[in-house]
């Protein structure tokens, strides 16, 4: 099973963020640019079709949290198709909170 987790941080920056989960796990952020996540976001593509996505949560067409559920983390970060989640999580749970967790066949 894979699972999608979302984990979130307050008051730390997303550059600060970033390069917390690059020591923490080991991976290389690459920098990217969308409208449609918010402006600069943060992506890893690993293995088996294991993806981070490290972002604001800020909508950028109405100002409003992407994740209205956790408007006070002002930092994400969407961990998607994960086989690692627990590995994962004991890594970030140092920084970051783990806000949910979606197990798919």
């Amino acid at each position: 099973m894979a699972a999608y987790d979302l984990y979130g941080v307050k008051d730390i920056s997303i550059i600060v963020a970033k390069l917390n989960v690059e020591e923490l796990l080991g991976v290389s952020f690459e920098e990217r640019e969308s409208a449609y996540q918010g402006g600069v976001y943060y992506r890893f593509d690993g293995e088996g079709g294991e993806g981070f996505v490290l972002k604001e949560n800020i909508d950028p067409f109405d100002g409003e949290a992407v994740e209205q559920l956790f408007s006070e983390y002002p930092v994400l970060l969407y961990v998607d198709k994960t086989t690692r989640s627990d590995e994962i999580g004991d890594f970030l749970n140092i920084k970051f909170c783990l806000l949910r967790h979606e197990l798919f066949d």
